[in-house]
């Protein structure tokens, strides 16, 4: 009993901590900056807004919670949608492979959309019924080898791969078993990373958070437990891998997103082990992206920096934030009301 006390006294300090270290540091240069970045609104459609976001030469696309993919032009501020006339549930992910742009669809069943990055081209789905009743939480291409990972049927993870550039898929050799009440989060398209021809990685939330790695294209898997609160709102959200040896995890519980505990972990070992960062973002963190040896964590309270691959974190920006991407010198994340916010990339000295 007396334990329980401790610990629960632990953690409710640990929470006070946290939350005044927040209330004190939601100001510096780069907040203040960033209060008047330039937004962009690509939809006026009420309720949409961008789970993920990819940005090639001068043009930016998402995809929507309306089953919509937009191009704008950062040029002209001009906005098309790709699949104007076509009928698609939420689209979670959005990644190109070539000269080739997929949106994903997350919903009663897994479709693909093919695009060209200024027309739609075709709907993408296996020759079986695989994707039926799937629900796909990320994806993501190296060359012309892809990965899908989606939520467990039938007790096992829906992994799918690909190796002609996104045109047909088929399941991974290597079955995976998920505990009950583990699943993926579609809340970036950022939870599933490909580093190379072979190497596959993707992360696990809700009642089991784990990190999972195959370098054999899906044909076996090695795991490791990740730390996070356990709940259905719970768990590991978002990894970026910058190298074979340096990443980031983050997560949190999205139902409380103020709650900076445990809320990322970095490996330096290429996930053998996932430390926790001794400074946290400040709360819970849908995604993370690397940009010129800066990692950046968003989530529906602002924007955290790491100049230490992870192990503190610095306020960047506040807000409410779904998803990013960067080019060499601008940071794009997405916000309520079918907008984006473009923000000037940390220059680090050399």
């Amino acid at each position: 009993m007396s334990k329980n006390r401790n610990l629960n006294n632990v953690l409710l300090s640990s929470i006070f901590i946290c939350s005044v270290a927040v209330l004190f540091a939601q100001e510096n240069k780069y907040t203040r900056k960033n209060k008047t970045a330039p937004i962009i609104q690509y939809s006026a459609e009420k309720g949409c807004y961008s789970r993920s976001i990819v940005v090639k030469d001068s043009i930016v696309y998402t995809a929507n919670s309306n089953g919509s993919m937009y191009a704008t032009n950062l040029s002209t501020s001009k906005s098309i949608n790709l699949l104007a006339n076509k009928r698609f549930e939420e689209m979670r992910d959005i990644e190109f492979c070539g000269n080739y742009l997929y949106g994903m669809q997350s919903g009663t069943y897994g479709l693909l959309a093919q695009t060209d990055g200024q027309k739609f081209l075709d709907y993408i789905t296996p020759s079986t019924s695989i994707w039926i009743g799937t629900f796909l939480d990320g994806m993501d291409f190296y060359n012309k080898v892809g990965f899908i990972m989606g939520d467990p049927k039938n007790g096992y993870f829906s992994l799918f791969k690909s190796i002609d550039g996104g045109l047909k898929w088929k399941e991974c050799e290597g079955k995976l078993e998920a505990f009950e009440g583990e699943a993926g989060f579609a809340a970036s398209g950022t939870n599933v990373q490909v580093m190379n021809d072979s190497t596959f990685l993707f992360v696990s939330g809700g009642k089991k958070s784990r990190f999972f790695k195959s370098t054999d294209q899906g044909k076996s898997w090695k795991s490791t437990s990740l730390p996070y609160m356990t709940s259905e709102s719970s768990g590991a959200f978002s990894l970026c891998m910058m190298n074979d040896s340096v990443g980031v995890i983050v997560g949190g519980d999205y139902s409380n997103p103020d709650l900076c505990l445990n809320t990322c972990f970095y490996t330096d070992d290429g996930g053998e082990f996932w430390i926790n960062a001794i400074e946290q973002t400040r709360g819970y963190r849908s995604c993370v992206i690397e940009a010129n040896g800066v990692f950046y964590a968003c989530g529906t309270n602002g924007i955290d920096y790491s100049l230490d691959f992870g192990k503190t974190w610095i306020p960047f920006a506040n807000g409410n934030f779904f998803s990013m991407c960067a080019n060499h010198s601008k940071l794009y994340a997405t916000i309520p009301n079918g907008s984006f916010k473009i923000m000037d990339l940390i220059q680090v000295q050399k």
